[in-house]
């Protein structure tokens, strides 16, 4: 079937999962869900599924807008960041990008700002950088959206599998996760470097109940314009590629 792997955006199990990936095993692909995605049922966007019914009123939040999945994992924040600490990540850069982001990794950026940088080439990222990268979503230059947030976690993410990271260091502490059974793992182990990482885009703005939200498109020319992180593995491998002592 698949698996809705979800992280949550502070270190509790009542806070938004702003990152949902669905992981397809038989297509061999990872979709990221935009977190801004309206539920119906929920009468919210889709990263207050979580909170309000756990892994399995997510699961039934992405049914019924046609994301179907079997499986489920959740983690606090705090799991990924311990496996993160120490990690060196080298990814590829392929414009300048100047962002804004909050004075600290869990402060509202309404609290204060500073801008990030990242320079081409590539970035090798380590403590902060990590989360400033996957998590800085304001563009300083213009106006910019989620979906650019969800392209760099790709790229990201592409840069772990590259140089083989240990991912049960993700899960290795069982307070941290919330898994829905044997399954989710079962599938989320057959992961590799050669699984073709996309977005669901088939969405289009709008405002419901005062909030901006994203809606599932009807018809051709509503849906949003977006290009698919393709970043050519080989050149992941090359940067991944460990540095000479």
């Amino acid at each position: 079937m698949a698996t809705v792997v979800s992280i949550l955006d502070r270190d509790d199990w009542s806070e938004n999962t702003d990152v949902i990936v669905l992981v397809d095993p038989r297509r061999r692909s990872l979709t990221w869900i935009p977190r801004d995605l309206w539920s119906p049922t929920l009468r919210d966007r889709i990263n207050r599924a979580f909170a309000t019914g756990g892994n399995e009123g997510l699961i039934d939040a992405l049914s019924e807008l046609g994301l179907c999945c079997e499986h489920a994992l959740c983690l606090r924040r705090a799991a990924t960041e311990r496996a993160l600490a120490g990690l060196a990540v080298e990814v590829p850069v392929e414009e300048p990008i100047d962002l804004w982001y909050p004075l600290a990794p869990t402060r509202l950026i309404e609290e204060g700002r500073k801008m990030v940088s990242f320079r081409p080439p590539s970035e090798r990222l380590t403590g902060e950088r990590i989360h400033q990268w996957i998590g800085a979503r304001l563009r300083v230059d213009r106006a910019s959206s989620d979906l650019e947030r969800i392209a760099r976690q790709q790229v990201f993410l592409g840069a772990l599998l590259a140089q083989r990271f240990d991912f049960a260091a993700v899960i290795a502490d069982a307070s941290l996760v919330r898994l829905s059974g044997q399954g989710a793992l079962d599938e989320l182990s057959t992961v590799d470097a050669g699984w073709r990482m996309a977005t669901f885009n088939r969405v289009a703005p709008a405002t419901i109940d005062g909030k901006m939200v994203l809606v599932l498109a009807t018809e051709r020319g509503d849906q949003a314009a977006h290009r698919p992180w393709s970043w050519p593995l080989r050149a992941l491998r090359r940067i991944a590629r460990p540095r000479e002592p």
